[in-house]
């Protein structure tokens, strides 16, 4: 069972990842299928009790940053400014939210702040405008295929547990 779910896991991925680098854009009834497929795959590893627990602080940390964000811009604009208009992807936040049910909440933080830092890189250094697209950035696109590349190695490396923060507190030298 947990192989379906991890196969359909990848091929949701996947198909988000074309569509957003091709488009900029990702079919809306993707974001809930991939939803039910990673809630059931952390259910299935964690139980029900636990996947919602860390769903929520993972929800609370982006609701944070969103706020944070969100201020920010006010500010530098001098109004109240919606961030999802010109500045950041409903589709975007959608894909952090299904996250926040594939990670404890020190993966999901470190994932976050990685993936937006290698892409900010990537586009720095790689990066040219799009004729059809003009500045947008495909982050949901690149934060997929970097979920998938994670996962793959996660299965390969029975060390890194995405759904447990062991690993993260081991190497700071908090754990047991």
């Amino acid at each position: 069972m947990m192989f379906l779910l991890q196969g359909g896991i990848f091929m949701v991925l996947a198909g988000m990842v074309y569509q957003d680098f091709k488009y900029r854009g990702i079919y809306w009834w993707m974001f809930p299928v991939l939803f039910l497929l990673m809630a059931a795959a952390t259910v299935r590893v964690l139980g029900f009790t636990a996947t919602i627990s860390q769903a929520v602080k993972n929800g609370l940390f982006l609701a944070l940053q969103f706020l944070v964000l969100t201020g920010y811009i006010s500010i530098k604009q001098k109004k109240l400014t919606n961030i999802f208009d010109g500045f950041f992807g409903l589709g975007d936040l959608l894909f952090l939210v299904v996250l926040c049910f594939g990670f404890s909440f020190l993966n999901y933080v470190l994932f976050h702040l990685l993936s937006l830092t290698l892409i900010i890189l990537f586009t720095a250094i790689f990066g040219q405008q799009s004729k059809t697209h003009g500045k947008k950035i495909p982050l949901a696109g690149y934060q997929a295929l970097m979920f998938m590349v994670l996962t793959a190695i996660s299965w390969y490396t029975p060390a890194i547990n995405l759904l447990a923060d062991d690993h993260l507190l081991n190497l700071l030298g908090y754990g047991s």
